[in-house]
């Protein structure tokens, strides 16, 4: 499975460029699993044998880092590190005390060649991440309807995430608009809820293929929108 990129805008004053790449892991494998998958590799030990074995390897490590020393692994060195600022040179360093920067830190820096190994063959993948101040449309049906068809005057049943507004807002609702761009607000709404909403077709409403836009103030304040392509009204 591979790694997952996004693509931000960037709010970081100290870096000029206009977007930034966060990631994401594709998934978590749980110590029990990592187990069980190191049992099947190319070993003759058993799962038991294994938990065995890293539980010595958790505990030595301890006791060695504890000494303040470097230990050095297959994937790489894990050392402490101390960090703070003092306004003194006889200033006492105190890393358990809140009110100070002092600060004991575990590290690990991987060897270069396990490094390399994993980047060689590391897949790697970009997704669009949700945008959580915007409303989401994810099906916009005919509701009332037995023909499953949609027309002008009767209703239609959005599904999605984000989707309550104030119905009372002009600027906020569900919008049917043409390939021209005209649109036209819904009048009725039975069911406003942020997963589901009922909306009028308007009244005299040509057949026609739509798009249904959603206007809310998710965050109260400001207004976004989401649209749903194709939607057929007919005769």
């Amino acid at each position: 499975m591979p790694l997952k990129i996004a693509i931000l805008k960037n709010f970081l004053k100290t870096c000029p460029s206009p977007f930034v790449v966060r990631s994401d892991s594709s998934d978590v494998v749980e110590y029990e699993r990592f187990v069980e998958i190191m049992a099947g590799g190319r070993t003759a030990l058993s799962q038991i044998e294994i938990l065995g074995a890293m539980r010595l390897y958790k505990e030595e490590l301890q006791k060695q880092l504890a000494d303040g020393k470097t230990v050095k692994t297959p994937t790489g060195s894990f050392y402490m590190g101390a960090s703070g600022s003092m306004e003194s040179l006889d200033e006492s360093y105190l890393p358990n005390d809140q009110t100070n920067n002092h600060e004991v830190r575990l590290h690990h820096k991987p060897e270069s060649d396990f490094e390399d190994s994993i980047r060689a063959s590391l897949m790697i993948v970009r997704e669009e991440r949700p945008k959580l101040g915007i409303p989401n449309l994810l099906a916009v049906l005919a509701a009332g309807e037995d023909s499953g068809l949609i027309r002008a005057g009767g209703m239609i049943q959005i599904k999605g995430h984000r989707l309550r507004f104030d119905s009372k807002a002009v600027e906020q609702g569900v919008f049917f608009a043409d390939a021209a761009g005209v649109e036209v607000r819904s009048s009725f709404y039975p069911m406003i809820l942020p997963g589901k909403v009922l909306a009028s077709v308007p009244d005299g409403l040509v057949p026609g293929t739509y798009a249904v836009v959603l206007r809310a103030a998710v965050n109260g304040k400001d207004i976004t929108a989401d649209r749903f392509e194709g939607v057929t009204v007919s005769a």
